[in-house]
């Protein structure tokens, strides 16, 4: 079968999306399964679960249930998990009887493609975690771009910027991953063809404080490279700022952005959704 029949029909039919599942809640597909029924799937690609992660989805259940449901394929005896390994873990650490579950049919294949995808939805992921995700799809799957676009719910276009980050430097590719520097600073870097000015330029990105136009300017040659860069408008933190920034980040598991100057300033903490949002007030002690 060809793969984008394969991506049409079976992989979307397995994991579908908001909008099936919701369709389903309504014609009562979905099932109450004993988490205790459900074996864990051997092939998931993400084999970590942070604990202060589990720990803040667990407060979440305990709060307002699961709200998303697992999806599952039946066995000869019980269960395998498809899609949903942190709330099942969740569950059965709350020793919940029931959970919400979604019964599909699936080959080996499709589990390890649908386990895969589900890591790479996360939206706690870095850059380079989703595009080495992308990159697994194309490779062990033979997913072209355009197809994990369509799995993704993107545009071919991000997926092509994602995947361009592999050819950097390793050096790069972990300040990216840390969040020393942006994606929006690794793709300017990648205008400048040599690997050296690469590595050159990451660095005074993260020691002076270049911009992305910054960047973009001097691999378009608009700037002189021997010369000062100029004065950047957003500095850099010192050792000490960065170093409570990554406490920070660890604590919260997101990006948080420290702006001091003269004994004031704002401590900036990133979220992405709600859910995230509700995550980092419970963490503060703040009860929504």
């Amino acid at each position: 079968m060809p793969k984008n029949e394969k991506l049409s029909k079976s992989l979307q039919s397995l994991l579908g999306g908001v909008i099936g599942i919701e369709a389903e809640r309504e014609q009562g597909v979905i099932i109450q399964l004993n988490p205790n029924d459900i074996k864990p799937n051997t092939m998931q690609p993400r084999n970590l679960f942070k604990e202060a992660e589990m720990h803040d989805l667990m407060a979440s259940i305990k709060k307002h249930g699961i709200l998303q449901p697992v999806i599952v394929t039946p066995l000869s005896h019980g269960y395998m998990l498809i899609a949903g390994e942190r709330r099942w873990r969740a569950a059965k650490e709350l020793g919940l009887k029931k959970i919400p579950a979604i019964v599909r049919q699936a080959d080996n294949a499709d589990v390890l493609e649908l386990a895969l995808i589900e890591n790479i939805q996360r939206e706690d992921l870095n850059p380079m975690e989703k595009a080495l995700g992308f990159q697994e799809l194309i490779k062990k799957f033979e997913f072209t771009q355009e197809q994990v676009a369509q799995a993704m719910g993107k545009n071919r276009s991000s997926i092509t910027n994602y995947l361009r980050l592999l050819e950097l430097p390793k050096e790069i590719q972990d300040h990216v991953s840390r969040g020393t520097i942006s994606m929006g600073h690794a793709r300017a870097l990648l205008s400048l063809q040599d690997k050296e000015a690469q590595l050159k330029y990451c660095d005074s990105i993260i020691k002076e404080g270049l911009s992305v136009r910054d960047i973009e300017a001097i691999a378009a040659g608009t700037k002189n490279a021997s010369q000062p860069a100029k004065q950047p408008t957003k500095k850099m933190p010192t050792p000490h700022i960065a170093d409570i920034e990554d406490r920070f980040r660890k604590y919260f598991g997101t990006k948080v952005r420290i702006r001091e100057r003269r004994g004031r300033g704002q401590i900036v903490i990133t979220f992405n959704s709600n859910e995230e949002f509700e995550r980092i007030a419970n963490k503060s002690g703040i009860g929504l």
